[in-house]
């Protein structure tokens, strides 16, 4: 026992585990051996290894304290916390005056959001013990929770004054002085964490933050990088997305380009927030970049095989297949680059031409099969979005003809028709192609056909079981409704992972934590609506993000719901309730939510005002509601594209905004449709559709939102945008240190055009009385 203590000492934590180990094996009724080793293991990162012999401990100890409270730790870590919460009770219940089990006691809650709570445990600790730096640590952690920042940065420093060596409390100051006081000083404080301690993940992960907010993104994604190779975490491979997703590479990168494979795989974010910097950096590869200048050189004509990949033709594809990077992103996201989307368009083509030809039917299968399963999956994400010439049409029409004759006679069918097929026309719609599902194919082909027969076979069969909340009747709902019916929007293949929910006022802290808003009275088990869910990615990302919720998410469009029904199944979620309704009639229903959020739908409303008016009557007092809005600033070359079409006549039919999209890309560069086609959105159908075509669109001010809100006794809370805009609105008005003042973001948006080029997004709260007018 008395070498046991002393290895734990001296941080020989791999020499106490052996030790331990072999107690267990000679003594294993005895709870000191399981208890060593469970903290051993602890403190060497292995939190989920540690958990069995914490249990074992306290069960066979179970008037031990100290074991009780160390395991009620390691199943905070794990996110256990109600099961955590109880253990440290129970050894309080062991030991009332057991200081250490009352500081893990404020951590658990801190975590479960019950904040008053969890600062009462961290000074009881602290009344018992005064000199006990991990508790005054705990109750900084809980004070920033709780927007007392200044008290937090104290509580810091007194855990450090009392232990100079606490890495961890230098690294929770440099989180709260980067709200309170700016970069330097907080950067400073994470770097001499990172001196008493230089493998300290977190304390890399939250520098990192820092500098992407300063504009530091190369650093920042360095450090980010070394982070990830010490320890891997929900949120530091999010954070690896924050960095990564607006650099532009000069040169190949190796190691970024094999963690963003990983990212788009593993969804450590949304895909499309690293579609443009991946596209990017596939392209630095020399081979694929000869092939995508052959394509824009000779653009609109279309290339041979051996034009376009090079004097062997198909059999040049072996490049291609050795890219992970471009495949992934062909299998999650539109490619959203004209030149990237020209090199299909071409490639697409010339395996169409080589296909016709008999004597290549089944050649090239093997490596090729994944460019080409790639392709043709990118091909029904976009929604088949690529231009294609009259000839092109009328060979792949054939090569679908061929594919049902050859189905109608039950007789082989070449793998790579339909491959290629499924690169034009989407399978469901092939009559029989329910007959390709009967048969073995390579694993590339097996996941191609789930994607286009078995998943679309799936929500045609979920239609049925839609509940319909209210009837929709208003002319606009009705048009609305029509054009999501054609096309679902956003398609999406993945959204971003999210292992750690959070109660709402925590989560809202974060965003704003100099901000005073009330406290919730549903923190824990909110009721939420989201009020024009499309195909689900918003209400799934509301589901994962708020722990307790649920989740009533509605929309118009039937279509758009299979899509989230399916999708939401797919990742085994059991806490959202889809139905088809129309905000305008939600009011009917009787209910009211905690949180109401609504990004991107009032807008497309005949009037956004009464639309918005309609939600908050459904809102109870004190809750909290996110609105997305259209910027009339920001929008200003999209309402000129828009004027554009309407005096040309596009339709909005899939071929016309084919056409469209190449007559807006012929145009010159420098005009003001630019920024236009450089929109992630523009590069598929529904998207384009959406962006250009809308059968409604209003688009508002801040100075309007800011009458809304008075007239409507709303507090704003603060804006969910990218840090940096945040640092430079407070260099630009350091009087404005909430930056709650509208008057002030909207002259700062004057200054800034594109600032909120995607939506004013923001969060509000309902201070006040309301009546639905």
């Amino acid at each position: 026992m008395n070498t046991l203590l002393a290895l734990f000492a001296e941080g020989r934590y791999a020499e106490v585990e052996s030790l331990a180990l072999a107690l267990t094996e000679h003594f294993p009724l005895h709870g000191f051996g399981w208890k060593a080793l469970g903290v051993a293991l602890k403190q060497m990162g292995r939190i989920a290894d540690a958990l069995t012999p914490m249990q074992k401990a306290a069960a066979l100890s179970p008037s031990d304290a100290e074991a009780h409270s160390n395991l009620g730790n390691a199943l905070m870590d794990l996110g256990r916390l109600d099961e955590a919460e109880a253990s440290c009770r129970r050894a309080l219940q062991i030991k009332p005056d057991y200081a250490e089990a009352h500081s893990n006691l404020g951590n658990t809650l801190r975590e479960l959001g019950r904040l008053d709570a969890a600062e009462a445990s961290c000074r009881r600790a602290l009344q018992i013990k005064p000199d006990f730096a991990e508790a005054y640590n705990n109750l900084g952690a809980t004070l920033q929770e709780l927007s007392r920042l200044d008290e937090a940065v104290a509580s810091y420093r007194q855990a450090i004054q009392i232990k100079p060596d606490f890495a961890e409390a230098y690294n929770n100051l440099g989180a709260t002085l980067q709200q309170l006081s700016g970069p330097d000083e907080a950067e400073a404080s994470c770097r001499r964490a990172l001196q008493i301690k230089p493998d300290y993940a977190e304390a890399l992960t939250n520098l990192a933050v820092l500098l992407n907010a300063q504009g530091k993104s190369i650093v920042a994604l360095r450090t980010i990088n070394q982070s990830l190779q010490i320890k891997e975490t929900g949120h530091s491979k999010s954070v690896f997305v924050a960095c990564v997703k607006h650099l532009r590479f000069t040169h190949d990168d190796c190691e970024n380009r094999i963690a963003m494979v990983r990212a788009l795989t593993e969804s450590w974010g949304r895909p499309r927030d690293l579609a443009r910097v991946g596209i990017g950096l596939v392209k630095l590869s020399p081979d694929i970049a000869e092939c995508v200048a052959r394509a824009a050189l000779a653009w609109p004509r279309r290339l041979s095989a051996q034009d376009l990949f090079g004097a062997n033709g198909i059999s040049s594809l072996t490049t291609l297949v050795s890219a992970p990077l471009l495949h992934a992103l062909l299998n999650s996201v539109p490619i959203c680059d004209t030149e990237m989307e020209r090199f299909l368009t071409m490639a697409r083509w010339a395996l169409l031409e080589a296909v016709t030809e008999m004597s290549v039917k089944d050649r090239g299968v093997g490596a090729d099969l994944d460019f080409l399963c790639a392709l043709a999956r990118q091909c029904f994400i976009n929604e088949y979005v690529f231009s294609l010439t009259d000839i092109e049409f009328q060979k792949a029409s054939d090569l679908r003809d061929s594919l049902v004759g050859a189905l109608e006679a039950r007789t082989q069918v070449p793998v790579l028709w339909p491959v290629v097929v499924a690169a034009y026309f989407p399978l469901y719609s092939v009559p029989l192609a329910t007959l390709l599902l009967n048969t073995q194919w390579p694993e590339e082909v097996a996941s191609l056909l789930v994607q286009q027969i078995r998943e679309p076979e799936e929500e045609r069969q979920l239609r049925v079981s839609i509940p319909r909340l209210t009837d929709i009747e208003d002319a606009v709902s009705l048009l609305v409704q029509s054009q999501y019916e054609e096309n679902p929007y956003p398609r999406w293949v993945k959204v971003a992972s999210n292992d750690n929910p959070l109660a709402v006022g925590v989560v809202l802290r974060r965003l704003f934590p100099l901000v005073p808003f009330q406290k919730l009275d549903a923190n824990d088990s909110p009721d939420i609506l989201i009020a024009g869910c499309g195909t689900g990615q918003h209400s799934i990302d509301t589901a994962q993000r708020f722990r307790g919720a649920r989740v009533l998410a509605v929309d118009l469009s039937v279509s758009s719901l299979c899509y989230a029904v399916r999708k939401t199944r797919e990742l085994d979620l059991t806490s959202i309730e889809y139905a088809q309704a129309d905000l305008l009639k939600l009011a009917s229903l009787g209910r009211s939510f905690d949180v109401i959020e609504s990004a991107g739908v009032l807008h497309h409303l005949a009037d956004p005002w009464a639309g918005w008016r309609i939600l908050l009557s459904l809102l109870r007092p004190g809750g909290f509601m996110k609105i997305g809005l259209y910027s009339e600033l920001a929008r200003r070359n999209i309402a000129r594209v828009r004027t554009l079409i309407s005096e040309r006549n596009y339709g909005s039919s899939a071929e016309d905004i084919r056409r469209c999209r190449q007559d807006l890309l012929s145009l010159d560069k420098s005009s003001d449709f630019e920024s236009a086609v450089g929109c992630s959105d523009f590069f598929s159908i529904s998207e384009c559709r959406d962006l250009l075509f809308h059968v409604q669109e209003h688009r508002m001010t801040l100075t309007g939102i800011e009458e809304f809100l008075r007239d409507n006794h709303l507090a704003f809370l603060g804006f969910e945008v990218d840090p940096h805009v945040l640092i430079a609105y407070k260099q630009r008005f350091p009087n404005d240190c909430v930056a709650t003042n509208l008057g002030q973001w909207q002259i700062f948006e004057n200054e800034n055009a594109d600032t909120f080029s995607g939506m004013y997004q923001f969060w509000i709260q309902k201070t006040g009385h309301f009546t639905l007018q």
